[in-house]
């Protein structure tokens, strides 16, 4: 689902670009070099391409929520975050007594400072 998702969104975005750079600005443009086409041709350029424009712009969003949505599913497998599992270890490593893996370093807790009285 993933990659025909991405797949969409890249046919999209390729539309979308084009149909940015077809639309006339204050120059004509590109839309001056198809001005021979009925549905391109004067007016009805310009309601075509920018209805079209902005419902390119709707399915890419919609696309890239889709695929957000696709991947955070597919992540959240396991329910926990590396964060929460490294740190598991680390407790679970100092509540048995047993000396710590070689190669994970653990922080010792430092004292914290004692508030100066004022005077």
């Amino acid at each position: 689902m993933y990659t025909f998702f991405v797949i969409l969104l890249i046919l999209t975005s390729i539309l979308l670009v084009i149909s940015v750079l077809m639309q006339s600005s204050k120059g004509d443009g590109m839309v001056a070099m198809t001005a021979g086409s009925s549905v391109l041709g004067g007016r009805g350029a310009a309601t075509f391409l920018s209805k079209f424009t902005q419902w390119a712009g709707i399915l890419f969003f919609v696309l890239i929520l889709a695929i957000n949505i696709t991947v955070a599913r597919r992540d959240t497998g396991g329910a926990e975050s590396v964060v929460q599992r490294q740190s598991g270890k680390q407790v679970a490593t100092q509540a048995s007594g047993l000396s710590a893996p070689a190669n994970i370093e653990i922080e010792q807790p430092t004292e914290q400072p004692q508030p100066e009285e004022r005077k």
